[in-house]
């Protein structure tokens, strides 16, 4: 076979992006955005102040490791970043950290809407910085792409609002939410109008909040699509070219990403790259997708280019395929895995001779059915629905106001909880009971249903709503039963510092409080100190922490490293979940790990019985 000529990274990568023609070898994006900014010697916070600094640190980063682009930015924050009343913390090891939501209220966003109508856009520092920086890179250009990542439409929408609280408004007042996103796609069509005023090849529009593991295929479709549709018609008419980045499960949404007007789907496709490219692999190129905690941070570099290998086989073959990590890379990932992926992407040449590749039948990706780490999405639906509500031939008054508390959760009917709430007073029932045997089972069944990809977050938060409907009637009851702190106990509960996604956080804290545990929910960017204050201050029986990067692991840390020293390492349950713990990490860090909010639970329950 006669090969391709060489092309310069530049031109390999926008062949790979229209193809139109196939590129000369498979082309890399190694995502070294917060991870290249390490190899200048400064640190995230001061890169994000000071956009010369930040541009000599990515060419340092480029000269040590190669790749096809440079990407000025560091994040998908610079869009609501220009929102009056937002408010980062500026992380040393990290993206920023989201510690204010700009308009948490309506009389908030009314007021900031009627500024911005009467003012106009008006960029954030950083936004300057990063034009800054774009400028001392330029002469980069003619031999590399240069794309910037910046936040999506309704992503920027929710982070105004708070996340929980723009899932609520699409239930409730959807009008609303729709106004928050008109508004929120204003200031992202500003921001990448500067990017490419600046001479940005490609705004990678960042929407994770968009995934089907969060919204709902046919709600993304309402809420979502119609204005990433607006966005990329509104690039492309400056001139310019949008790539789309979701996270996670998003295989019931691959069609219409792959018609939404961009040229690029980027991020971990599950489940499964290689299922990707059958469903769309001919209208759009994919872009992605290697793990960047089984892989990077855990693997070694033979797993690395293995994984490289079976992409290449299984996606690129024939073209439109770019190797790059499924979402941004931690600052501590080892050097020669991020060499491992460049140089084995700059080995694969087109056209592609796949059986030299080797046999790659055990190598698993994550994120693919195959993988331990995801479950495949059943196909069982409604049949599960029904078979969680539990049938009997006669059945006890007991038994009958459980199941239809259990029916009242899955079909988000508060008047029929409060209905059959009250039955169960009626009937002699004990409010532990009915929370434990009734509500808490029918919230479980709708966690492990959303485990399995077939409901959703809004799903879990109507839920949720429909069980705080009923329990104004039994709290009074839980509090005489068990105390002031209820009759399980107070968990406290949040995101460490350097962590801004707090979906997987409100989840626990929903199934915690479905199970009867009152729970402290600090929030986001949340420091040692503060959860070892407020576990003091509320008598607290445990401490739940989320990590959703590697780095972050060392405010896991710090908080047993502090409780130890002061005497305390054995007076509360320390538990840590999210993308970023696994068994191992936690046990080395002498703290619980929990898969999931279900375990979550399942952790404070065993700790309680233990003390008993």
């Amino acid at each position: 076979m006669t090969q391709v000529p060489k092309m310069t990274s530049r031109e390999r990568l926008f062949a790979a992006v229209t193809m139109q023609t196939l590129p000369d070898q498979v082309p890399c994006v190694p995502l070294l955005m917060t991870r290249g900014i390490r190899e200048g010697g400064i640190t995230v916070d001061q890169a994000l102040r000071d956009g010369e600094a930040s541009a000599h640190a990515k060419i340092k980063a480029l000269k040590k490791f190669g790749g096809d682009v440079i990407i000025p930015g560091t994040d998908l924050f610079t869009p609501v970043e220009c929102v009056e009343g937002c408010e980062l913390d500026y992380l040393p090891y990290a993206q920023p950290s989201l510690v204010k939501h700009p308009t948490p209220t309506k009389e908030a966003f009314y007021r900031y809407k009627e500024k911005y109508l009467r003012e106009g856009f008006k960029p954030s520092e950083r936004v300057l910085q990063i034009q800054r920086a774009r400028t001392m890179i330029a002469r980069r250009k003619d031999t590399h792409a240069m794309p910037t990542p910046v936040g999506g439409p309704i992503t920027r929408a929710q982070l105004m609002t708070g996340s929980s609280e723009f899932l609520s408004y699409i239930s409730d007042d959807p009008d609303y939410a729709k106004e928050v996103t008109e508004l929120a796609l204003d200031i992202v069509k500003n921001v990448c109008r500067m990017m490419f005023e600046a001479g940005i090849d490609v705004c990678n529009i960042l929407d994770p909040f968009n995934s089907s593991d969060i919204l709902p295929p046919d709600t993304y479709r309402e809420f979502g699509l119609p204005y990433q549709k607006r966005l990329f018609a509104y690039i492309k008419e400056i001139g310019g070219i949008g790539f789309t980045h979701t996270c996670t499960f998003t295989q019931p949404i691959w069609r219409d990403i792959a018609n939404n007007g961009c040229f690029n789907f980027n991020g971990d496709m599950y489940p499964g790259m290689d299922h990707a490219k059958r469903a769309i692999g001919g209208q759009i190129s994919l872009m992605g997708t290697l793990s960047p905690f089984s892989t990077f941070m855990h693997g070694w570099t033979t797993d690395v280019a293995n994984k490289v290998k079976k992409l290449a086989a299984e996606v690129g073959y024939n073209g439109g395929l770019i190797v790059m990590p499924g979402c941004d890379i931690d600052w501590t990932i080892p050097d020669e895995n991020l060499k491992a992926m460049i140089e084995t992407c700059a080995s694969i040449k087109y056209p592609m001779d796949v059986a030299a590749l080797g046999d790659l039948s055990n190598v698993y990706l994550a994120g693919h059915p195959k993988h331990p780490g995801k479950r495949a999405p059943s196909t069982a639906g409604d049949t599960d629905v029904a078979e969680a509500k539990t049938h009997h031939k006669e059945l006890t008054p007991q038994q009958e106001v459980n199941e239809k508390l259990v029916e009242a959760i899955m079909e988000y009917d508060g008047d029929k909880a409060i209905e059959w709430v009250k039955k169960g007073l009626e009937r002699g029932m004990t409010a532990q009971d009915i929370v434990f045997d009734g509500l808490s089972l029918g919230m479980k069944v709708v966690g492990d249903m959303y485990e399995r990809n077939e409901r959703f977050v809004t799903d879990m938060l109507k839920a949720a709503k429909t069980m705080d409907k009923a329990m104004p009637i039994l709290t009074p009851l839980l509090e005489q039963a068990g105390g002031d702190g209820g009759p399980t106990g107070t968990v406290v509960v949040g995101l460490v510092r350097g962590n801004t996604q707090d979906i997987g956080k409100n989840l626990v804290c929903l199934m915690l409080k479905a199970n009867g545990f009152k729970v402290i929910d600090l929030g986001k960017n949340v420091k040692p100190e503060q959860f070892i204050e407020s576990a003091e201050k509320e008598n607290a029986v445990a401490i739940g922490m989320s990590v959703m990067t590697n780095s972050s692991t060392v405010y896991v840390e710090k908080v047993k490293e502090l409780l130890d020293k002061a005497g305390k390492g054995d007076k509360y349950l320390l538990m840590c979940g999210g993308a970023a713990a696994n068994k191992g990490v936690a046990d080395k860090m002498g703290v619980k790990y929990g898969l999931d909010a279900n375990a979550a639970v399942s952790l404070v329950k065993d700790h309680l019985q233990a003390a008993a």
